[in-house]
């Protein structure tokens, strides 16, 4: 409940002075099918999008979905949203993407939305909005960018600049407080001059009064203008040859080349003045910040300059963080500190605006001040430090999965795991799955991060395989597959453990990888991941997984249809467990060697297979594997022409079956019963099932 509160008070403070703005935009929203919100970051456009379709009459019923463009695969995200199915088949990232716009495409022209689309990026906008674009003629979209929005028909912009005098005095008394700033009303017109009226400029300084209870205005404005003016970039300077064609005169430059009156035009000459020009009169200078300042930079140098030590660390490795989202178990792996410490910082620099508080105790760095902030990291931390706090970061949550996967699924959390401390373990499964359901995409996005950045790939492969065991948990739960996303982080594992050279480790995530593609029934691709594998795992010694990936590989075949290299396969793999005296997987083999020489039609050697089958397993005291081989080698009898025998050898197992108990005694009666009516027996099948009815097992 507190954090609801302080969300909706952060998007009134941010929302202050755009009445005329939201005036606009309301007014178009009834004639057009996509807004437009432009401006800089910080300049207050998401606020003012997200308080639009707040708005009744601009919602008027339709579903609002938000959906920020700075994340990769922005589709599935949005199909997930919209609680669309996602594929049943195994995709790529790509395909995945592809088939969620498709499915986007059909939903979004049949169902009214109002879509808000945040973070539009600079480059190639107007076809990233396209992409996602509602066609239902009663839908909504508003954009929120930097620039506009040119290729796309029937679009209304609202460009946002700096706020007027009133609107920036009221936001400061929002944050600051209305005392301060009504008893100054000078200082607070001062302020906003200096930094033109900027809306994140502004929420920086109103921090800072609020963190500095008995500073006033005047102090403020005072220490702002200490802080040195830092210049915007400057425009890269025109080319030689703009350069050369401004030189000319204009008349000059329409005629050179052009043919008159037979010959060509040359260009004048350039005479050098009689005298030097006098130079021009500077402008005035304009009020408040000048046009070469960036005002939001120099109020967050006074902000940031007055932090303490711990603070402006976690400020600046908050950019490591996947969507720079801090909680206080993460901000307390960034800086080491205990998370009780961690909560008390976060929230102090919540309050001061250099995060933004949402939902669930977690904090958001504003995208504006994301740049700032790198470049302070680049020129402060060292890259020792840095990777040190990113590995913590990454054990913190690998440490956190577990905990997790132990209230969610214990049956699948790793042998004896490490016993986390208190403030590192969920209180019940609900707490564990809500903070699952949160971190889900950081993590996801982390995982690639890091790839990319070298240094870590043992922390960041056991963060993958934490995230392979917990992902199905969820999938189950929210009823979603995830199989794009263990292919993808199958795909990480093998490629680290390529660069690592640990060639166990990468042939266990091509067997993963192949697993993953036969389950999908492309078996050509599983045989390829397989085949792959083999390399790695005879340089480590494997045989376990050698024979593992030789029995797989078999069973592509077979599932293929080539059952003559099946059983070239499976022989290989039985021939590897004899010489290990690995028996149970002998025995395994031999039953299913015998059920593809049967498919074949070599009824003998199927025969000879299953019974060898039945042998070993009463070696092993497994009756049960030994009942199954039987009615294998039945079944090879009956297809073979000979129904009494089959007959014969089903009553065997059914003799077999009764010292095991009811259940295996009904599943053979069950089978003699078919072979019986497959003999044209209809009365005796009957009384097979009869009997195996009374049994009463299900």
């Amino acid at each position: 409940m507190a954090s609801a509160q302080a969300e909706s008070a952060a998007s009134v403070v941010a929302f202050v002075g755009r009445r005329n703005e939201l005036a606009q935009l309301r007014e178009e929203a009834g004639r057009t099918r996509v807004l437009a919100v432009a401006g800089r970051p910080g300049s207050g456009r998401t606020a003012l999008a997200r308080r639009l379709v707040e708005e009744p009459d601009v919602a008027a019923e339709r579903p609002v979905h938000h959906l920020s463009l700075a994340a990769p695969d922005p589709a599935r995200r949005l199909a997930d949203q919209l609680g669309l199915p996602r594929p049943s088949g195994l995709l790529g990232a790509e395909g995945a993407e592809q088939a969620a716009r498709e499915a986007l495409r059909t939903h979004l022209a049949e169902s009214p939305v109002v879509l808000v689309l945040d973070d539009v990026p600079a480059e190639d906008a107007a076809a990233t909005v396209e992409a996602l674009l509602p066609t239902h003629p009663d839908a909504l979209t508003v954009a929120v960018t930097q620039g506009p929005l040119t290729g796309i028909p029937d679009v209304r912009p609202c460009v946002l600049g700096g706020l007027d005098y009133t609107a920036a005095r009221e936001l400061l008394a929002w944050l600051a407080g209305d005392t301060r700033v009504v008893v100054d009303p000078v200082a607070a017109q001062g302020l906003a001059e200096t930094v033109a009226c900027h809306v994140g400029a502004l929420r920086l300084l109103g921090g800072w009064l609020a963190a500095r209870p008995r500073a006033s205005v005047s102090d403020a404005l005072q220490a702002l203008r200490a802080v040195p003016a830092v210049p915007r970039p400057a425009a890269p300077p025109p080319s030689e040859a703009a350069r050369s064609e401004a030189a000319q005169p204009e008349a000059a430059q329409n005629l050179v080349g052009q043919s008159v009156e037979g010959g060509t035009v040359p260009p004048m000459p350039a005479y050098p003045p009689a005298s030097p020009p006098a130079p021009a009169a500077p402008p005035a200078p304009p009020r408040g910040a000048q046009r070469t300042d960036d005002p939001l930079r120099r109020a967050f140098d006074l902000v940031h300059s007055e932090l303490g030590a711990n603070a402006r660390q976690l400020l600046r490795l908050a950019t490591l963080v996947p969507g720079a989202v801090l909680d206080e178990r993460g901000a307390a792996a960034l800086v080491g500190c205990p998370t009780a410490a961690a909560g008390s910082l976060l929230a102090s620099l919540a309050g001061q605006q250099l995060l933004q508080e949402e939902t669930g105790g977690r904090y958001r760095l504003p995208r504006s001040l994301t740049p700032l902030l790198v470049a302070l990291r680049e020129d402060t931390d060292k890259p020792a430090a840095v990777e040190l706090a990113r590995a913590r970061w990454l054990e913190r949550q690998v440490r956190l999965l577990t905990s997790c996967l132990v209230r969610l699924a214990p049956e699948q959390a790793p042998p004896d795991p490490e016993v986390p401390p208190a403030a590192l373990r969920f209180r019940s499964a609900a707490e564990a799955f809500a903070w699952l359901d949160t971190a889900l995409p950081e993590l996801l996005l982390a995982v690639a991060d890091a790839e990319q950045a070298g240094g870590l790939d043992g922390l960041v492969t056991r963060l993958a395989t934490a995230l392979v065991r917990v992902l199905p948990v969820w999938g189950e739960a929210v009823g979603r597959p995830v199989t794009v996303e263990l292919y993808t982080l199958h795909s990480t594992v093998q490629r680290l453990a390529r660069r690592s050279g640990q060639p166990r480790r990468e042939a266990a995530a091509l067997v993963n990888l192949g697993d993953l593609h036969a389950s999908a029934g492309e078996h050509a691709r599983a045989m390829e991941r397989y085949r792959g594998a083999l390399a790695p795992a005879r340089a480590a010694e494997d045989h376990v997984a050698v024979g593992r990936i030789l029995e797989a590989t078999a069973g592509a075949y077979r599932a293929s249809g080539d059952l003559v290299r099946a059983v070239d396969f499976y022989g290989r793999a039985l021939t590897l467990r004899r010489n290990r005296k690995e028996r149970a997987d002998e025995a395994r083999l031999l039953a299913r060697l015998a059920a593809v020489h049967s498919a074949q039609g070599r009824h003998a050697d199927a025969l000879r297979e299953y019974r060898a089958a039945v042998a070993l397993h009463r070696k092993l005291g497994d009756e049960s594997g030994a009942i199954g081989a039987i009615l294998g080698a039945a079944r090879v009898q009956e297809l073979g022409g000979n129904a009494e025998a089959a007959l014969r050898t089903q009553r065997e197992a059914l003799e077999a079956a009764r010292r095991l108990g009811p259940r295996l005694e009904a599943l053979v009666l069950l089978r003699l019963a078919d072979t019986l009516e497959r003999a044209g027996d209809q009365a005796g099948a009957r009384v097979q099932r009869e009997q195996a009815a009374a049994l009463d097992v299900g």
